[in-house]
């Protein structure tokens, strides 16, 4: 017999999902009375709620300034929490709770300008970082360094004697970190750019820059090779305390790679322009012949470095070329400099008395000078194949204008657009070696700083800051949900007219 059909609502299959006594909306079904009623109400609030915001913009009042200094105060508040919680977080026991937290502080403080904030809570954030750089980890250690850096650069644009006594603190420990051989290179490099930097925004005293200068030479070099042989900078150096002078007590590397050799170039290149024109004068020479030697090495920043920082010793000495006679002369008042009886004198014993040669003492001597000279036009031409094409663009490209500043005085020349349509002029090298050091910690955070930081724009001689003036104008950057806001609102008037 047929099996019979069976009943109604038990049939076969999965059963239909859904809440029991709701239509599909899509089949022409509709909502219940009750929530047709909530429906209502809800679109009735919301109409109201827009209604008060359109008489607003009718009336002209639409609350746009009051709302931006809200936003500002709010944003200002979480910036305030956000580099509390990261300064305590630096000494938490989680690795990656500490590497975050100098993250956030790094670009925090490259990327804005809030000294006052960081001035609340400086002797926390200088405890850590001593803490850092004597248990931390290695990559801990580099990041601390630059977030030194970054400390010094905002404190001392509020105060630069507060920055000096929180620099003084935390560089013996760079040092150490700077001359220790089992710390990786890039640790080191970091290291070295702090101490240099920090000493240049301090203004240390003579003796710091002194000992400062013995650290960094014999690193130039390679295989232990000790540039600096002068036994001038050695006393100088033996007056200072053993605590504060590392090079007595830390073993100097044996050897040391181009990565870490031309961040020494460099920052000893930064910290000779804090030296006095007899100084100078007197070292001009030796410096010439060392950074002379250093354009064989193989590393292609080591050579730029050098290159680099002839130009420099060139300017900062005040030597030229005498296109009549053909040779390196000095300035009238070179032999003003023998009759001195300042610091270098008495160092060398020699009581304010020359040999009366002033070019052998104080400047190059001509074999020098042609040395020099056609060492720095065969780099401007080299096209050696053994070099990769990209060294030897970069190569030709610096070396032309390392021997136009030797040859002629030409400084870089260079013109740097920042702000509201300000512009940085870097026409000497001693400008371009403190811009070079400057950005290197702040990153693409520098344009901010030589907006706001008046420590910054002091050092490039700026002047005082702008005034900031948010019309939304060239150069006005505002932050994305700034933007969002005012275009919202901008949206809703265009709306409201039409």
């Amino acid at each position: 017999m047929p099996k019979g059909k069976s009943n109604k609502g038990s049939g076969r299959g999965t059963p239909r999902k859904g809440t029991p006594g709701l239509r599909n909306p899509r089949r022409g079904g509709g909502l219940s009375d009750d929530e047709s009623l909530n429906g209502d109400a809800a679109s009735i609030l919301s109409m109201n709620s827009d209604r008060g915001s359109y008489d607003d913009v009718e009336n002209g009042n639409d609350g746009l300034d009051h709302d931006e200094s809200v936003m500002a105060l709010q944003s200002r508040e979480t910036l305030e929490e956000k580099i509390a919680e990261a300064i305590d977080a630096m000494t938490e026991k989680s690795a990656n709770t500490r590497v975050n937290s100098l993250n956030t502080l790094t670009t925090i403080l490259s990327q804005q300008f809030v000294p006052e904030l960081v001035l609340g809570r400086r002797e926390t954030l200088r405890d850590n970082l001593e803490k850092i750089f004597k248990r931390g980890q290695r990559n801990e250690q580099g990041m601390a360094a630059t977030l030194a850096c970054l400390a010094s650069l905002q404190i001392g644009a509020f105060d630069l004697d507060i920055a000096t006594e929180d620099f003084g603190m935390l560089k013996p420990m760079l040092q150490s970190l700077l001359l220790d051989h089992t710390v990786p290179v890039a640790v080191r490099v970091k290291c070295c750019q702090a101490l240099s930097l920090g000493a240049y925004l301090a203004e240390s005293c003579l003796d710091d820059v002194y000992n400062l200068l013995s650290i960094l030479e014999p690193l130039f070099g390679v295989k232990g090779k000790k540039t600096s042989t002068s036994e001038e900078e050695d006393t100088a150096v033996e007056t200072i305390d053993v605590s504060t002078s590392p090079s007595k007590a830390v073993k100097i590397p044996k050897n040391s790679c181009g990565n870490l050799a031309s961040a020494a170039i460099a920052s000893w290149s930064l910290l000779i322009t804090l030296m006095p024109p007899e100084y100078l004068k007197q070292r001009s020479m030796k410096w010439t012949q060392t950074l002379l030697g250093l354009l064989d090495q193989v590393d292609l920043e080591v050579r730029l470095s050098a290159g680099e920082a002839l130009a420099l010793v060139v300017e900062v000495c005040d030597l030229y070329i005498d296109e009549d006679e053909g040779e390196y002369s000095l300035p009238e008042d070179e032999e003003d400099y023998g009759s001195s009886n300042g610091h270098d004198s008495q160092i060398n014993g020699t009581n304010g008395h020359t040999n009366g040669n002033s070019h052998t003492n104080y400047g190059f001597e001509r074999t020098s000078v042609l040395a020099l000279i056609t060492k720095l036009r065969q780099l401007s031409v080299e096209s050696h194949k053994y070099r990769t094409k990209r060294d030897r663009r970069q190569q030709r490209h610096s070396f032309r204008d390392f021997l136009h500043a030797v040859e002629n005085g030409d400084g870089p020349g260079q013109a740097i657009k920042f702000g509201g349509g300000e512009v940085l002029d870097i026409d000497c090298w001693v400008k371009k070696r403190q811009y070079d050091a400057i950005c290197q910690v702040l990153g693409s955070g520098i344009n901010r700083h030589l907006n706001d930081n008046v420590l910054v724009r002091q050092l490039m001689e700026l002047g005082a800051p702008r005034p900031q003036l948010n019309d939304g104008g060239y150069g006005a950057k505002q932050a994305k949900n700034e933007r969002q806001y005012l275009n919202a609102v901008n949206f809703k008037q265009r709306c409201v007219s039409r």
